[in-house]
This record gives structure tokens, C-alpha cells and sequence, in this order.
């Protein structure tokens, strides 16, 4: 599988865990695992969610759900 596809199959993938887990907070490695990404790859995916409010990042470095679907 192509670099690109691969970044945006785990984009998907990250996507719909927090979309259809409502509550769901993830560490960054748990995220790389989750979605299949490099954590190196993985991070800046995670930034770019967070650059569009789709993510949020707590207090204690989780991930979780931003509150915005559009992304």
C-alpha cells in the first residue's frame, strides 16, 4: 500500500473510533496502534486534528473528541 493511502486509511480510522466512541481518550501510542501509523506519522496526524477542533488535548496529553464532525 502506497505512503498516502496508508496516512489516510489511519486518518479514517482515528476518525470514526472518536466519532462512534463517545468518551474515548487516547495516549499518542495508543492512538499509533489504533490507527495502524508510525507514531512519528501519527503525531502529526493527531496535530492536524487538533488544527481543525476535531481532537482536543487535555490537560494529561489524552486525545479526545473535539466536537466537530465537519473535520
Amino acid at each position: 500500500m502506497e505512503p498516502t493511502r496508508r496516512v489516510a486509511d489511519g486518518l479514517e480510522r482515528l476518525k470514526d473510533i472518536f466519532r462512534m466512541e463517545p468518551g474515548t481518550r487516547m495516549t499518542l501510542a495508543q492512538a499509533s496502534q489504533s490507527s495502524g501509523l508510525d507514531a512519528r506519522v501519527c503525531v502529526h496526524v493527531l496535530a492536524a486534528l487538533e488544527d481543525v477542533r476535531f481532537l482536543r488535548r487535555s490537560g494529561d496529553g489524552l486525545y479526545e473528541f473535539g466536537g466537530t464532525c465537519e473535520e
